[in-house]
């Protein structure tokens, strides 16, 4: 099994302003390995981490993003290793300024990009695509391109979702509720509804 997530940072102190417009709270139960629907923790360098269940969830949409990112620089990532695709994506008063995506499916070594990216992407991707050439390439068992959306997003916030995440501002991220949105499986028709 592989991690099939979304996890979205906000770079701001105002943490309500996050859940009012996701529509969400917080309880008090702990998921120290974010495995619930949707959790989430403030990190020590000022950025409040959310994630969710799925590639494509809720969270990674660009109308939420660029809502989000009205409180401060917002970064985004949706990650299948089922099928070996990660991306990140930073957004910053309200418009998207780069990203960056990995998709195995159209090759071992793809990369795709847009906007101007951090200064350390030469690094990462000629770092990483020596390693994946030492691996055996195309032909090998590991997919290390995999690993460069992923890398640029855990420089700026610490957090990477298959790595202890030793930047949490408290000991265990907690459980969110999503309010008025049913969590999936959960909802019955009522008796009186036709359709």
């Amino acid at each position: 099994m592989g991690f099939s997530i979304s996890w979205i940072a906000v770079q701001t102190e105002n943490h309500d302003a996050i859940f009012d417009l996701l529509d969400v709270s917080p309880t008090t139960e702990e998921d120290k390995y974010f495995e619930s629907q949707l959790s989430g923790c403030a990190l020590k360098n000022g950025w409040f981490l959310l994630v969710g269940q799925d590639c494509d969830n809720r969270l990674v949409q660009k109308d939420i993003l660029s809502d989000l990112s009205e409180f401060g620089p917002t970064l985004a990532c949706s990650i299948e290793e089922h099928v070996m695709y990660s991306s990140a994506e930073y957004w910053e008063s309200c418009s998207k300024k780069w990203s960056v995506s990995h998709d195995a499916q159209k090759g071992m070594y793809n990369i795709e990009t847009t906007g101007m990216l951090p200064e350390s992407f030469k690094n990462v991707k000629a770092s990483a695509f020596k390693e994946q050439d030492a691996e055996g390439g195309q032909k090998a068992d590991v997919d290390v391109i995999f690993d460069i959306p992923l890398l640029l997003v855990s420089e700026l916030t610490g957090f990477k979702h298959d790595e202890d995440c030793e930047s949490l501002a408290q000991q265990s991220p907690v459980v969110f509720t999503e309010n008025g949105i049913p969590k999936t499986g959960s909802v019955k028709k009522p008796w009186w509804k036709l359709w």
